[in-house]
């Protein structure tokens, strides 16, 4: 059988344990903070002006002069067709969601986008709105090498 004694300092555990809060804590806040960078419709966004749309892209990272280059008002099918389901997974990706919207007004806002990497020119960003919030979005590239992707900036 063996005895085992120790010594606890009451004054150390106490420190020692406020210093593991604050690191958890500190932890906790930065998942948090990047959980919610890298999901651009993971939260409610109300753009009613020009102005709120480019901050909200600016807060993404992208640069535009903030004045829309069209502006088109549609109604989403009901229920979505294949077209709008494809579309919807890139949707769904960044924690927007179309299908609530089904049979609805939206309104769409291109903005030219100025600073996508290794595209100087015929970028746009589209942002879709039902009333004042943004349900929808996406980075459209024309041309050749033209595609479509979330409103994630890219890693460069």
């Amino acid at each position: 059988m063996f005895i085992v004694s120790a010594k606890f300092d009451p004054k150390k555990i106490t420190c020692w344990a406020g210093a593991l809060g604050v690191v958890l804590i500190a932890v906790i806040l930065l998942v948090s903070h990047f959980k919610g960078a890298s999901s651009p419709g993971a939260e409610a966004v109300i753009a009613a002006t020009d102005q709120e749309r480019a901050a909200y892209l600016e807060s993404l990272g992208w640069e535009t002069d903030g004045v829309p280059t069209e502006t088109l008002t549609f109604s989403l099918p009901q229920p979505l067709n294949a077209a709008y389901e494809e579309y919807n997974q890139l949707q769904l990706e960044q924690g927007f969601d179309l299908v609530p919207y089904a049979g609805m007004q939206v309104k769409r806002y291109s903005y030219a986008i100025q600073n996508y990497p290794g595209h100087p020119e015929d970028v746009q960003a589209d942002l879709y709105l039902c009333g004042d919030t943004v349900i929808a979005g996406d980075i459209l590239c024309y041309g050749d090498q033209g595609f479509v992707a979330t409103l994630q900036f890219p890693a460069t």
